[in-house]
């Protein structure tokens, strides 16, 4: 398997802004991991490498994005083109993520159980809705003291602290609730017997809790089985070379990529107007 290497990733231009390659297909992404990681997490397991545009190009695409609905409908990023003429081009990440689902066989069973499949969706929206709670006290509220006290006493409780509990909907205790009691599979993955896409995406999830100090902590005390589900799959062929890999992006959320260049934009202009 071949992925891209270094700071600048290859890409095949065909068009201003990279829409397709002659052989392989296109992840269109700020050079962060954001929405677009558990993508590339699926795509390395797959065996199935991928260009993603330079980040001039990117910028180039920023300028566009809001304006361009016929490539970006819904005005934003990751968007992935998987076929060499375009027929498959997409934008939202959970459109990609079930695309590739269904190509690669992630979908919790054999082609049409559609059992394992409705089991997959409910549990990659449960992901999601996670994620945004994440996203909201890291991003949002920069893991303020408060904030962090709140998330941890709510999203992060433990199961029978969670079911005492106000908030609306999930916390980690729920996906630790799924693989604890092994609900939709007797192999320790998520749904059905071999990974599915909801590992990856769950994976993910965990990843970006144990990247923050104030928050691993809770994690790895309250989660044993989520934490444990991590391990296992960082360490799957495809995705164990990705993670060790200089394709791996370090940026974490794109929003601190978007800020460091729209700052070295600024100071680039300063410079050149005092010159």
């Amino acid at each position: 398997m071949t992925i891209h290497k270094g700071n600048r990733p290859l890409v095949a231009e065909e068009g201003e802004f990279a829409a397709a390659t002659s052989t392989l297909p296109v992840l269109q992404y700020y050079p962060a991991r954001g929405r677009a990681e558990p993508i590339r997490l699926v795509l390395a397991f797959a065996g199935q490498a991928w260009f993603e545009p330079p980040p001039d190009s990117i910028r180039q695409i920023q300028a566009i994005q809001r304006l361009e609905w016929d490539g970006y409908p819904f005005r934003q990023l990751p968007r992935f083109i998987d076929e060499v003429q375009g027929e498959v081009d997409l934008v939202q990440a959970g459109a990609i993520l079930r695309h590739l689902a269904r190509k690669h066989d992630l979908y919790g069973g054999q082609p049409g159980d559609l059992v394992a499949a409705a089991r997959v969706d409910m549990m990659l929206d449960g992901v999601a809705e996670l994620r945004a709670k994440l996203r909201e006290v890291v991003v949002v509220q920069q893991l303020a003291d408060a904030a962090v006290a709140q998330y941890c006493g709510s999203v992060l409780a433990p199961e029978q602290q969670l079911k005492e509990h106000d908030m609306m909907g999930p916390g980690l205790a729920s996906l630790e609730y799924v693989l604890a009691n092994s609900r939709f599979s007797a192999a320790g993955w998520f749904v059905g017997p071999l990974p599915s896409v909801v590992d990856f995406a769950a994976f993910d999830l965990v990843d970006l809790h144990l990247a923050q100090p104030q928050l691993e902590g809770p994690v790895r005390e309250r989660f044993p089985r989520l934490v444990e589900h991590h391990t296992r799959v960082a360490g799957l062929a495809g995705v164990r070379e990705y993670l060790a890999s200089d394709s791996r992006h370090a940026v974490v959320w794109p929003v601190d990529w978007i800020r460091a260049a729209a700052a070295g934009s600024g100071a680039a202009r300063a410079a050149g107007g005092s010159g």
